[in-house]
């Protein structure tokens, strides 16, 4: 395997103890997760004053709200005072202008700001101003909330999301809505999703329909060049048939039109795919060593969904069943990796995407101090 020095390319996989080992997974949760901007929950979810959405990320619980002027607020789901939990629900609507622990009743505003601790004794030396709820960032984009654990990277969504924002632009994302959620919990290292999303080497196996809807792909190869990847010709989006009768995103250039699809991602956690009549946008989180949660929200305008040939079910069941192949694959996948002889795997040439992955991997944990990286 590369020693990993920079601009060296990787020929043989990630360590195979990287994908089921649990302390490598906590390394990984604190170098990756803990510090980066993810996609967590869609702006409906959040969309009123005083309603709440509770959030996992690894280990820590994060609540999302909105305060009484609509802005989006974040905090760590623990009380200032003795580090209770704040909030027992998923989600709901808090009854009054307050987030109040359950343990011993001290209370919130929806800023964050401690407002009232009960049975209060005088205590001169007590200062509320410096016990105010430990603040998350927060930001939105099409009609998505992201969050971020890291203060000192709080201020970098733009930067973190600009190659993918820009990608998109001709979307007008932020003008769609969710229309359709599929959520699958996959039996897998969250690194075996993003290495199935980064080569098409498989493909011709898992995927014949994909393939056949674009030809490219059935050579096993992907291309930063999408015109390689264009859908077959007459089909102008993912569907069964490659046909649709929506109405087309009117901003869409020529080539965004032949295309047929264009992708953004940002890691760890986050894809977008925009087809001519509707997106998608892809969340992934690690629920252990072993499992990843997918997220997969199908948007749309408000025509798209208006228009008297729009079914859901049709829509959606391409990308569905492309999504259900993923995932079954990444399960075999994962449970071969418990080979107790097998150390590391090989890439091949079409896969050279990895190599790229595995560099960005290898670099976080080296800058995180990890000297097995």
């Amino acid at each position: 395997m590369s020693n990993g020095q920079a601009g060296e390319a990787f020929h043989e996989t990630l360590p195979t103890h990287y994908y089921h080992d649990p302390d490598h997974y906590r390394r990984e949760l604190e170098t990756f997760w803990y510090k980066s901007w993810l996609c967590v929950a869609s702006v409906d979810e959040v969309l009123e004053p005083r309603s709440f959405k509770v959030v996992e990320v690894g280990d820590q619980s994060v609540i999302l709200t909105r305060d009484q002027e609509g802005r989006l607020q974040a905090f760590y789901n623990t009380c200032r005072h003795r580090g209770s939990v704040l909030c027992q629900q998923a989600s709901g609507s808090f009854p009054s202008d307050q987030i109040i622990c359950p343990y011993h009743a001290w209370s919130y505003g929806l800023d964050g700001k401690l407002e009232r601790t009960p049975f209060e004794v005088p205590f001169e030396a007590f200062d509320a101003g410096k016990y105010s709820l430990y603040r998350v960032g927060i930001s939105e984009w099409a009609g998505h909330i992201f969050i971020n654990l890291d203060e000192d990277n709080a201020d970098s969504f733009d930067a973190a999301l600009a190659p993918s924002m820009a990608k998109m632009r001709n979307w007008n994302l932020d003008q769609s809505r969710v229309g359709h959620r599929l959520v699958r919990d996959v039996q897998c290292n969250w690194k075996v999703f993003w290495e199935n999303f980064t080569e098409c080497y498989h493909c011709p196996g898992i995927h014949p329909e994909l393939c056949r809807m674009v030809p490219y792909y059935g050579k096993t190869m992907l291309s930063p060049d999408e015109g390689k990847g264009r859908l077959a010709e007459g089909a102008v989006t993912w569907s069964i048939d490659g046909k649709t009768t929506l109405p087309w995103f009117p901003d869409l250039t020529e080539d965004e039109q032949n295309n047929g699809h264009s992708f953004g991602a940002a890691r760890p956690n986050f894809v977008v795919v925009g087809h001519v009549d509707y997106a998608r946008i892809i969340q992934m989180m690690p629920l252990g060593p072993e499992t990843t949660r997918l997220t997969v929200d199908w948007l749309f305008r408000d025509e798209t969904m208006a228009h008297a040939d729009f079914d859901v079910d049709k829509v959606t069941e391409f990308a569905a069943l492309v999504v259900e192949q993923d995932a079954v694959a990444c399960e075999l996948n994962q449970k071969g990796l418990h080979c107790r002889r097998h150390e590391a795997g090989v890439v091949m040439p079409q896969e050279a995407g990895l190599n790229r992955f595995y560099q960005w991997v290898h670099d976080g944990l080296q800058a995180a101090g990890d000297g097995n990286a």
